[in-house]
């Protein structure tokens, strides 16, 4: 009767190597925890404990079938959730609970390695959320982590400190094929990381309409709206820097919107130089880009509108970059029938108050110019205060609330006011929304425009000149034009008012102190050190890649033939690599003490033939010395021992180069 032999047990992770996955384990969830929902954070590190401790306090670990159940469990919760299983959000969830559940499971050597490889994919997951400098270099370290947990599991016995320099050795021998996938893979039109966000992210941005205090309202926001390269010199000085988005010519009275889109057939005349910049936007649930106020040459791919304005063909779900030419000195040279009628319309409920002021200036006034003069002097002379905190206007009537009752506001308050009054008075003009001013950064020669910077301001038609732009805010608060959004923080933290305080009183709050100067320099670097990242690793687009392999010769070559070329490389590296081992130095060691031994026995007449082993080497010494024979024996032992058996420690060396260094032949 034949019978078979039971299959072996598999080998289970020792408690150690299972305490190093659970490490890695909770070191590569860390980047997730603020952008992945509660829940789900909280189902993972359940799991967590849970393995920890049924390893050391030997807690009930789930049988097959309740896996079984618990992975459908998860599969139909993340589909009701999000209502869907394609996406980022929903398909890293779901990465990350099944990797929670597969940490329960470690019943061999095998369970863990895949446990392992899932936990590199949860840091590939982290960078679908965000690609900084920061979470590039933690990622690394993840990396570094899950490779030494990958290392214990197959040398146990290894010390910690070894086993974290060969993780990273590891990983820095990963580097150079890393960088040739990299440049030379075929690069998707769009980055992995730029997968539409889901619903329930709120992306701030320039609104769809202006409404009394709906701009005031992001001047809290810090978050980076773009940033601004300029290749060729320092940016323009801060009056100049006005980053129009959104041209608004309809009014019910209350809010202020783009209306029916006009033809684009703008007309320039400039003057001066040139400004090349580029621009880096960050995602935007919006199509609209800024553009220093006016264009001259934009990337083919954009679509222009009426008033200089650009957008993209579809949203931005990830930075993008874009390279303009604009004149800060310009001037329009036509003026369409429909756009007349349009920048003269008023909204019906425009107050009688509202409409007398306007005519006083018409009728005083010397032309179009002498009538937009006056109405800034009114913001200027009269008791108008400029605030960050403008009261809401709820009556049926803004304007005239406001120019009349309140006169508190935020820049939009004066841009409609503005407007309205012109158009009241005969003066064709239109509201602007978009970004003024910036925070310049020497060390990149670059500005930083945030949500805080939005801004509101009016452009008045004027023959002979064209579309005029007129910043109202300025008659009332010149220091929000000078000195920006941070000017103004300053000046409110003092006490200062924002439209009264003396010019020595606004220098020396401009002075920060030595403290707040070396927190900003150190804030400017960082930020230098994040952009400069993002323009060499993050901006490597499909369209990057293509000149990068034109300076090089690649054009001409299609992708299946890149891939084949980039696959060949991975195997000449993969060689090169196994060529560069060398055999372990204690072997080496080994070779030379039996060696030294060898020697020894030659010098008095009994040499070792090429083709004796240390065996049959052994035995025709004895045969010769018998007297030799007890220290032949322990040398030989030891030997065979340590180049064929399982020992290998640093005291078996020892031992046999003590016995071979006690020979006396």
């Amino acid at each position: 009767m034949i019978t078979s032999a039971a299959a072996p047990e598999p080998t289970a992770p020792t408690s150690t190597a299972a305490d190093w996955l659970v490490g890695s384990a909770i070191i590569v969830i860390a980047p997730l925890l603020r952008e992945l929902p509660l829940w789900v954070s909280a189902g993972y590190l359940v799991a967590v404990a849970w393995r920890f401790l049924h390893t050391h306090w030997r807690w009930h670990q789930p049988g097959r079938l309740t896996r079984w159940a618990l992975a459908v469990l998860t599969v139909v919760v993340v589909y009701r959730y999000y209502g869907t299983l394609l996406g980022r959000e929903p398909g890293v969830s779901l990465l990350v609970l099944l990797t929670g559940l597969k940490l329960l499971e470690l019943r061999s050597l095998r369970d863990a390695a895949l446990a392992a490889m899932l936990l590199l994919l949860i840091t590939l997951g982290s960078v679908l959320y965000d690609t900084s400098l920061l979470l590039g270099l933690y990622t690394v370290g993840a990396v570094v982590a899950v490779t030494a947990a990958f290392v214990r599991l197959q040398h146990p016995g290894l010390p910690p400190m070894r086993i974290a320099r060969f993780a990273a050795l590891i990983v820095a021998q990963a580097v150079p094929l890393m960088l040739v996938a990299y440049f030379l893979f075929p690069r998707l039109p769009d980055a992995l990381w730029g997968m539409p966000p889901s619903d329930s992210e709120a992306i701030t941005g320039m609104p769809d309409q202006m409404r009394p205090g709906n701009i005031s309202a992001l001047n809290t926001s810090d978050a980076v709206a773009f940033r601004a390269y300029f290749e060729e010199g320092p940016p323009p000085p801060n009056q100049e820097l006005y980053w129009r988005v959104r041209i608004f010519w309809d009014s019910d009275g209350r809010a202020w919107e783009e209306g029916p889109p006009l033809f684009a057939r703008d007309v320039l005349r400039v003057s001066g130089e040139p400004v090349n910049y580029r621009l880096v936007v960050e995602p935007s649930d919006k199509k609209w880009l800024p553009v220093l106020d006016v264009p001259t040459e934009a990337p083919s791919d954009l679509r222009s509108r009426a008033g200089f304005i650009y957008e993209t063909a579809r949203l931005r779900h990830e930075r993008q970059t874009y390279d303009f030419t604009s004149y800060t000195r310009y001037r329009t040279a036509s003026l369409s029938e429909v756009e007349r009628r349009r920048a003269l319309a008023l909204p019906p409920s425009t107050s009688e108050r509202v409409r007398k002021l306007a005519a006083t200036w018409r009728t005083s006034a010397k032309g179009d110019m002498g009538t937009v003069r006056a109405a800034l002097a009114y913001f200027n002379q009269e008791s108008f205060f400029y605030t960050l905190t403008p009261p809401p206007l709820l009556g049926r009537d803004p304007i005239d609330e406001f120019l009349f009752e309140t006169r508190r506001g935020f820049c939009e308050h004066y841009a409609a006011a503005f407007v309205t009054l012109m158009r009241a008075a005969g003066v064709p003009a239109r509201v602007v929304v978009g970004y003024q001013g910036g925070v310049y950064n020497p060390t990149g020669n670059y500005l930083i425009v945030r949500q805080a910077d939005a801004h509101a301001w009016s452009e008045v038609w004027l023959d002979g000149a064209g579309w005029t732009r007129v910043d109202p805010t300025s008659a009332v608060a010149p220091t929000r034009i000078d000195y920006g959004m941070d000017g103004l923080r300053r000046l409110s933290s003092q006490g200062l008012p924002f439209n009264s305080a003396a010019a020595a009183a606004v220098l020396r709050a401009m002075q920060l102190p030595w403290i707040e100067r070396a927190w900003l320099r150190t804030r400017l670097a960082w930020d230098y050190l994040n952009f400069s990242w993002y323009l060499w690793v993050g901006d490597y687009s499909l369209e990057r890649q293509t000149r990068f392999l034109a300076l090089i010769g690649l054009t001409e070559w299609s992708v299946p033939v890149m891939v084949l070329i980039l696959m060949q490389l991975i195997l000449l590296y993969a060689l090169l690599q196994l060529r560069r081992r060398r055999p372990p130095r204690s072997r080496d060691i080994i070779k030379r003490h039996y060696e030294k031994y060898c020697r020894k026995l030659a010098r008095v007449g009994i040499e070792r033939r090429p083709n004796e082993g240390p065996l049959t080497f052994a035995e025709r010494v004895r045969a010769q010395r018998p007297d030799l024979a007890p220290a032949i024996n322990e040398i030989s032992e030891c030997y065979i021992a340590l180049r064929y058996g399982s020992r290998g420690g640093k005291e078996e060396v020892r031992a046999l180069a003590r016995a071979i260094a006690g020979l006396r032949a």
